[in-house]
C-alpha cells in the first residue's frame, strides 16, 4: 500500500474517532442540560405545591421527565446551529420553544385544572396557553444560549 493510502486510511479513522468523541460530548451536555432541565423545573413546581404534594402531583413529574426528554434531543441541533450559525435560529428556537409550551398546557386544558370546584372561562385559556407558549419560549431560548457560550468557550 502506498504511503498516501495508509494517510487516508489514518486520517479518515482520525475523523472517526474525532466524530465519535463529539457524539459522546455532545450526549454528554446533553444529559447534563435534561437533568439540570427536570430538576429544576421539580424544585419550582414542588415549592408552589401543596405539603405533601397531592397524587395528581405525578402527571405533572411526568410532563416534566417527557420535556427533559426532549431537551435531551433538541441540545444537539441547538449546539450545531449555534457553531454553525444557522441563519433564522433564533427564531426557529423560540417557534419550537412556543409549540412545545402549547404542547404542555393542552393536556392540562382538556382534562381540567385537577380541582373540580373550579370550572374554567374562555380567556382562562387564553392565558394558560399563552402563558405555557411563553415559558417554553423562554426554556428553549435559555438553554440555546447557555449552550451557545458553554460550547464557544470550549472551542476557544
Amino acid at each position: 500500500m502506498s504511503t498516501q493510502g495508509q494517510y487516508h486510511k489514518r486520517s479518515g479513522a482520525l475523523a472517526y474517532v474525532r466524530r465519535q468523541k463529539n457524539l459522546v460530548n455532545l450526549q454528554k451536555i446533553a444529559a447534563i442540560n435534561a437533568a439540570g432541565f427536570f430538576f429544576f423545573w421539580l424544585v419550582v413546581l414542588l415549592a408552589g405545591a401543596d405539603k405533601p404534594p397531592p397524587i395528581g402531583f405525578l402527571w405533572i413529574v411526568l410532563v416534566i421527565a417527557l420535556s427533559a426528554m426532549i431537551v435531551y434531543w433538541r441540545i444537539p441541533t441547538y449546539i450545531h446551529w449555534s457553531q454553525t450559525q444557522k441563519p433564522g435560529r433564533l427564531l426557529r428556537v423560540a417557534l419550537e420553544g412556543f409549540l412545545a409550551g402549547l404542547v404542555v398546557a393542552t393536556p392540562f386544558a382538556l382534562f381540567g385544572s385537577g380541582e373540580p370546584t373550579v370550572r374554567m372561562q374562555p380567556i382562562d385559556y387564553v392565558g394558560w396557553f399563552a402563558i405555557l407558549g411563553l415559558m417554553g419560549m423562554l426554556n428553549s431560548l435559555t438553554l440555546y444560549v447557555i449552550n451557545a457560550v458553554v460550547t464557544r468557550r470550549k472551542q476557544a
